[in-house]
């Protein structure tokens, strides 16, 4: 299975970014507020990093151990650290659009609280991807020693 790199999150967080900005500067300029960052969605990116982290922590254990008795679940486990990592990425975007709008009126409260939640939200979002990104790279399977075949000969 092909890993989730940098790249396909960078273009992810362009993408959503650009997507993001162009939609709500749109409905901004109708006379509406941008949307409010709530803080259940900043707690919910950091369980469900805590969650993938656990479960790659699992996966990895198995794999040292060589007692991995269901290799399905650690292939579902790795397209879900794969799935946060990209789900992460797109929150960053999503969210660093609302940060971006909000940073010329940030002199007043509400732009200003929105600002800094919007940075939290961020982070969080960074934590989801790092999460996502250290299950993959737990459920890697180290390569096959050559001490335990049969001597050449």
């Amino acid at each position: 299975m092909q890993q989730v790199g940098w790249r396909a999150l960078a273009a992810t967080v362009i993408v959503v970014g650009t997507i993001a900005a162009i939609a709500l500067r749109w409905w901004y300029t109708r006379g509406n507020s941008l949307p409010p960052v709530s803080a259940a969605v900043i707690v919910l990116l950091a369980v469900v990093a805590v969650v993938v982290v656990l479960l790659g922590l699992r996966v990895r254990r198995a794999v040292r151990e060589r007692t991995v008795t269901d290799p399905i679940g650690a292939a579902r486990i790795l397209v879900l650290g794969q799935a946060a990592a990209l789900t992460g990425a797109a929150h960053i975007g999503y969210f660093l659009a609302i940060l971006l709008l909000s940073l010329p009126r940030v002199e007043a409260p509400e732009p200003r609280e929105q600002a800094f939640a919007s940075g939290v939200a961020i982070l969080a979002g960074g934590v989801l991807v790092a999460a996502g990104l250290f299950a993959q790279w737990c459920c890697k399977v180290p390569p096959e020693d050559e001490d335990d075949g049969p001597a050449p000969g």
